[in-house]
């Protein structure tokens, strides 16, 4: 079970560029985000939609972050 609430996908890209990713590429639905240190992330851009805590937590594991860290950057906590 994860701690993570639904989030929109505005709030994820904005967690995401807090922590140093930018956003490389956009094709259809799904955007590419890259990090310095050459993580890079796959993120669903569905503007009505929220972006799953399941799929949120999933994302965080493979970069990586932690999603208190995240939470913050994103203006959550």
């Amino acid at each position: 079970m994860t701690g993570l609430p639904p989030l929109k996908v505005r709030e994820v890209v904005k967690g995401l560029q807090t922590l140093g990713f930018e956003k490389i590429r956009q094709k259809g639905g799904h955007a590419i985000f890259h990090h310095q240190d050459c993580r890079r992330a796959l993120i669903p851009i569905h503007p009505a939609k929220t972006v799953s805590p399941y799929l949120l937590s999933d994302i965080l594991k493979h970069l990586e972050i932690e999603e208190n860290e995240f939470l913050r950057a994103a203006g959550r906590r």
